[in-house]
Protein backbone atom coordinates (compact mmCIF):
# COMPACT_ATOMS: atom_id res chain seq x y z
CA UNK A 1 0.00 0.00 0.00
CA UNK A 2 1.38 3.23 -0.44
CA UNK A 3 0.37 4.48 2.59
CA UNK A 4 2.96 1.97 4.09
CA UNK A 5 5.54 3.69 2.36
CA UNK A 6 4.84 7.33 3.89
CA UNK A 7 4.97 5.10 7.49
CA UNK A 8 8.29 5.09 9.50
CA UNK A 9 8.01 1.47 11.99
CA UNK A 10 10.01 2.12 15.36
CA UNK A 11 11.03 -0.30 17.98
CA UNK A 12 8.81 0.59 20.74
CA UNK A 13 5.99 1.54 19.06
CA UNK A 14 2.28 0.53 19.78
CA UNK A 15 0.37 -0.93 17.05
CA UNK A 16 -2.79 -2.39 16.32
CA UNK A 17 -2.74 -5.27 13.98
CA UNK A 18 -5.86 -7.73 12.86
CA UNK A 19 -5.76 -11.15 14.44
CA UNK A 20 -7.47 -14.16 15.12
CA UNK A 21 -8.76 -16.06 17.91
CA UNK A 22 -10.31 -18.83 18.46
CA UNK A 23 -14.68 -18.59 19.81
CA UNK A 24 -17.56 -21.09 19.75
CA UNK A 25 -18.55 -20.70 16.37
CA UNK A 26 -14.90 -21.19 15.53
CA UNK A 27 -11.86 -18.90 14.70
CA UNK A 28 -12.46 -14.69 13.42
CA UNK A 29 -10.24 -11.64 13.23
CA UNK A 30 -10.20 -9.32 16.14
CA UNK A 31 -7.74 -6.75 17.00
CA UNK A 32 -4.72 -6.33 19.32
CA UNK A 33 -2.67 -4.23 20.26
CA UNK A 34 1.11 -4.94 19.59
CA UNK A 35 4.74 -3.31 20.33
CA UNK A 36 7.15 -3.33 17.50
CA UNK A 37 10.43 -5.11 19.00
CA UNK A 38 12.73 -4.96 15.76
CA UNK A 39 12.84 -3.01 12.19
CA UNK A 40 14.30 -4.72 9.29
CA UNK A 41 14.36 -1.43 6.82
CA UNK A 42 15.73 -3.62 3.62
CA UNK A 43 13.18 -6.29 3.97
CA UNK A 44 10.36 -3.93 5.10
CA UNK A 45 9.12 -5.94 7.54
CA UNK A 46 9.02 -6.18 11.24
CA UNK A 47 8.75 -7.96 14.46
CA UNK A 48 5.85 -7.42 16.96
CA UNK A 49 4.72 -9.05 20.16
CA UNK A 50 1.15 -9.57 20.79
CA UNK A 51 -0.69 -11.22 24.11
CA UNK A 52 2.78 -10.84 26.06
CA UNK A 53 4.30 -13.98 24.44
CA UNK A 54 3.61 -13.86 20.42
CA UNK A 55 5.95 -12.84 18.16
CA UNK A 56 5.02 -11.77 14.79
CA UNK A 57 6.46 -10.75 11.16
CA UNK A 58 4.78 -7.96 9.23
CA UNK A 59 4.90 -6.38 6.25
CA UNK A 60 5.33 -3.27 5.90
CA UNK A 61 2.80 -3.50 2.89
CA UNK A 62 0.25 -4.59 5.17
CA UNK A 63 -0.52 -0.95 6.97
CA UNK A 64 -3.66 0.21 6.27
CA UNK A 65 -4.97 -3.88 5.82
CA UNK A 66 -3.27 -5.95 9.27
CA UNK A 67 -1.11 -3.04 11.02
CA UNK A 68 -2.90 0.10 12.05
CA UNK A 69 -2.20 3.11 14.61
CA UNK A 70 -5.54 3.55 15.66
CA UNK A 71 -7.75 0.81 17.30
CA UNK A 72 -11.29 1.61 15.70
CA UNK A 73 -9.79 0.93 12.57
CA UNK A 74 -8.19 -2.24 13.34
CA UNK A 75 -11.56 -3.14 14.73
CA UNK A 76 -13.06 -1.96 11.42
CA UNK A 77 -11.19 -3.80 9.43
CA UNK A 78 -11.43 -7.57 11.48
CA UNK A 79 -15.02 -7.14 10.87
CA UNK A 80 -14.68 -6.82 7.45
CA UNK A 81 -13.43 -10.21 7.26
CA UNK A 82 -15.79 -12.98 6.82
CA UNK A 83 -16.84 -14.84 10.25
CA UNK A 84 -17.13 -18.89 10.62
CA UNK A 85 -20.72 -20.26 9.04
CA UNK A 86 -20.39 -17.23 6.58
CA UNK A 87 -21.38 -17.42 2.76
CA UNK A 88 -18.22 -16.24 0.56
CA UNK A 89 -18.35 -16.39 -2.92
CA UNK A 90 -14.58 -17.02 -4.66
CA UNK A 91 -13.98 -16.36 -8.54
CA UNK A 92 -12.12 -18.72 -10.30
CA UNK A 93 -11.62 -18.99 -14.01
CA UNK A 94 -14.28 -16.42 -14.85
CA UNK A 95 -16.67 -18.83 -12.23
CA UNK A 96 -18.47 -17.56 -8.91
CA UNK A 97 -18.68 -20.56 -6.80
CA UNK A 98 -20.61 -20.08 -3.46
CA UNK A 99 -18.19 -21.74 0.04
CA UNK A 100 -18.90 -21.49 3.56
CA UNK A 101 -16.17 -19.81 5.50
CA UNK A 102 -15.04 -21.73 8.01
CA UNK A 103 -12.90 -19.52 10.03
CA UNK A 104 -9.71 -17.57 9.99
CA UNK A 105 -6.27 -18.45 10.33
CA UNK A 106 -2.70 -17.15 10.56
CA UNK A 107 -0.63 -18.24 8.04
CA UNK A 108 3.70 -17.13 7.20
CA UNK A 109 3.56 -16.43 3.66
CA UNK A 110 7.05 -15.16 2.11
CA UNK A 111 8.60 -14.81 5.71
CA UNK A 112 5.84 -12.31 6.43
CA UNK A 113 2.30 -13.19 8.79
CA UNK A 114 -0.85 -12.96 6.86
CA UNK A 115 -4.39 -13.98 7.34
CA UNK A 116 -6.19 -16.36 5.95
CA UNK A 117 -9.49 -17.58 4.60
CA UNK A 118 -10.55 -21.32 5.52
CA UNK A 119 -12.95 -22.53 3.28
CA UNK A 120 -15.48 -25.76 3.28
CA UNK A 121 -14.42 -26.83 -0.40
CA UNK A 122 -11.03 -25.85 -1.80
CA UNK A 123 -7.34 -24.95 -0.71
CA UNK A 124 -7.41 -21.64 1.93
CA UNK A 125 -7.54 -18.20 0.48
CA UNK A 126 -5.48 -15.09 1.64
CA UNK A 127 -7.32 -12.40 3.04
CA UNK A 128 -5.60 -10.19 0.50
CA UNK A 129 -7.57 -11.50 -2.21
CA UNK A 130 -10.69 -10.24 -0.33
CA UNK A 131 -12.62 -7.82 -3.91
CA UNK A 132 -10.57 -9.78 -5.98
CA UNK A 133 -10.98 -13.31 -6.21
CA UNK A 134 -13.01 -13.32 -2.62
CA UNK A 135 -16.04 -11.64 -2.20
CA UNK A 136 -18.67 -11.30 1.18
CA UNK A 137 -21.47 -11.45 -1.39
CA UNK A 138 -22.74 -12.84 -4.82
CA UNK A 139 -23.30 -9.38 -6.57
CA UNK A 140 -19.89 -7.93 -6.12
CA UNK A 141 -18.47 -11.41 -7.38
CA UNK A 142 -21.04 -11.31 -10.38
CA UNK A 143 -20.26 -7.88 -11.24
CA UNK A 144 -16.18 -8.54 -11.06
CA UNK A 145 -16.88 -11.52 -12.93
CA UNK A 146 -18.55 -9.37 -15.81
CA UNK A 147 -15.49 -6.88 -15.42
CA UNK A 148 -13.21 -9.14 -16.40
CA UNK A 149 -14.77 -10.75 -19.05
Amino acid sequence: MKNALKRNFEKGQHIYVVDYWGTNKGTQAFEERATILEVDEKKQTFIAVLYGDTYQTYSFMDYGRLIFDDQNEAIEAADKLPKPKSTVYQLISNRVYKKLALGIDGLYTDGTYDLVVLLNRGKYVSTKEIGKSLFLNEFDARKNKNDIS
